[in-house]
C-alpha cells in the first residue's frame, strides 16, 4: 500500500485505522503503531477528531494488554517464558523483568509502553502476580493515553513537518526500495 494510499485511508476512517493497527502491535505483531498515529494525529481537523482518536488507541490497547493480563493469570510464568524465548537474552528476561516489576509496582505498567519489549511482557507479569484487575486496567489505560496521546499530539502538532515527510517518503519510495 502507497503512502497516499495510507494517509486517505486514515482520512477516510482513522478511528478503525488506528485501533486496528494499535491492537496489532500491544498484542505482539511486528506492526508499527506510533508512525500510525503521527500520521493521523497529522491529519486530524479537531481536538474532537484527535479525541475520538486517541479514545480509540487506548481502548485497543488496554484490550490487548487485558489479554496478556488473562493469559499471565491463566497460565503463569509459562507466557512470560514464552515470550521471553523471542527476546536476545532469554535466560535472564523473565528475572530481570519480575524484578523490575516488583520493583516499580502499579508504574511500571504506566511507562512500559514506552519500553521496546516491556510493553509486552510487563501485562502478563502483573496478572501471574496476581495483581488486581481494576488496578491493572486503570495503569494500563493511564500509560496507554501518554503513550497514544503523546504520538497523537505530536503529529497533529508537527502536522505541516509529517505531511512534508510523508510527500518526501512517497516521491523517493521507489529509490528506497532499491
Amino acid at each position: 500500500m502507497e503512502m497516499v494510499q495510507i494517509g486517505e485511508t486514515l482520512r477516510q476512517d482513522a478511528v478503525t485505522v488506528v485501533f486496528v493497527n494499535v491492537f496489532l502491535q500491544q498484542i505482539g505483531l511486528p506492526v508499527p503503531a506510533v508512525p500510525t498515529l503521527l500520521l493521523a494525529g497529522s491529519l486530524m481537523a479537531t481536538p474532537g477528531d484527535l479525541g475520538k482518536v486517541l479514545a480509540a488507541a487506548i481502548v485497543a490497547s488496554v484490550i490487548a494488554d487485558w489479554i496478556w493480563y488473562w493469559s499471565g493469570k491463566l497460565f503463569g510464568y509459562r507466557v512470560l517464558s514464552g515470550l521471553c524465548k523471542l527476546s536476545i537474552n532469554p535466560a535472564s528476561c523473565v528475572s530481570q523483568t519480575e524484578a523490575r516489576f516488583i520493583r516499580w509496582g502499579v508504574s511500571s505498567l504506566v511507562v512500559a509502553k514506552f519500553i521496546p519489549g516491556f510493553s509486552t511482557v510487563a501485562p502478563p507479569i502483573a496478572g501471574a502476580l496476581r495483581m488486581s484487575q481494576l488496578g491493572f486496567l486503570l495503569a494500563a489505560g493511564v500509560g496507554a493515553g501518554l503513550w497514544a496521546g503523546l504520538a497523537l499530539g505530536t503529529g497533529w502538532v508537527l502536522k505541516d513537518t509529517v505531511q512534508a515527510a510523508i510527500a518526501t517518503l512517497e516521491q523517493h519510495a521507489g529509490n528506497a526500495l532499491l
